[in-house]
């Protein structure tokens, strides 16, 4: 059973969630709901799993800090709203969140990023990776089209070779383009030196979803532009 607490300034919100977010047979279980992050950390909400927790409290505090508060304590953090802010969402991944999903009537893709933020793993839904994608702060390296699709192939698991297959070029044309992704990034401050360090830059822009692995070699044909 997962447990899961809530943070929201919306007492209607909280009132109907537990029914809404975890029945009988979800696996799931509401332990702690609270209209701030202080009220959750002085309760059971720090024992719980996941915490899921709305970008946006009236309370003055900010996302990041709110994150942060609620991971050094000990749960993992799935943040929401009705309203996807691209620079509230990209801080809150930032401070340690682990996914972000849009609160809508059907719960299954909120379970979903529970589900997974309880075994510790990122969760990308579509309006994460539409907010990954819009942000242009300098720490988001602007990457051409061979540039991003190279990292996503490489940091998939496709060896060099397999990648300049995809891309229809030569492997030295292939490493070539991975050697600027790694040079932007580290102009950026974020480490890109190693596969794993791409494969997490990958994932944090939404160039990769958690679960790609690419298993086997095929054509592609050439990227231009």
């Amino acid at each position: 059973m997962i447990t899961v607490a809530a943070v929201d300034d919306d007492p209607l919100v909280l009132q109907g969630l537990p029914a809404w977010l975890a029945p009988a047979d979800s696996g799931l279980v509401v332990i702690e709901l609270a209209q701030s992050v202080d009220e959750l950390l002085r309760g059971r909400g720090r024992d719980a799993d996941v915490v899921l927790l709305d970008v946006w409290l009236g309370d003055g505090s900010t996302v990041g800090d709110n994150v942060a508060a609620v991971t050094e304590a000990g749960p993992a953090v799935v943040t929401i709203s009705t309203q996807d802010h691209t620079d509230l969402i990209v801080e809150s991944i930032e401070a340690g969140a682990l996914s972000y999903v849009h609160k809508s009537p059907d719960p299954t893709e909120i379970r979903a990023a529970v589900r997974a933020a309880a075994a510790r793993h990122k969760f990308m839904t579509p309006a994460l990776a539409f907010a990954l994608r819009s942000d242009q702060r300098p720490t988001r390296p602007s990457l051409s089209l061979q540039e991003t699709e190279s990292l996503r192939l490489y940091a998939s698991g496709l060896r060099m070779t397999d990648v300049a297959r995809r891309l229809g070029v030569k492997p030295s044309t292939a490493k070539g383009y991975l050697d600027r992704v790694r040079a932007k990034y580290d102009d950026a401050g974020r480490a890109a030196r190693t596969k794993l360090d791409l494969r997490e830059r990958a994932l944090e822009d939404g160039i990769l979803r958690p679960s790609t692995t690419v298993l086997g070699p095929r054509p592609l044909r050439r990227v231009t532009g």
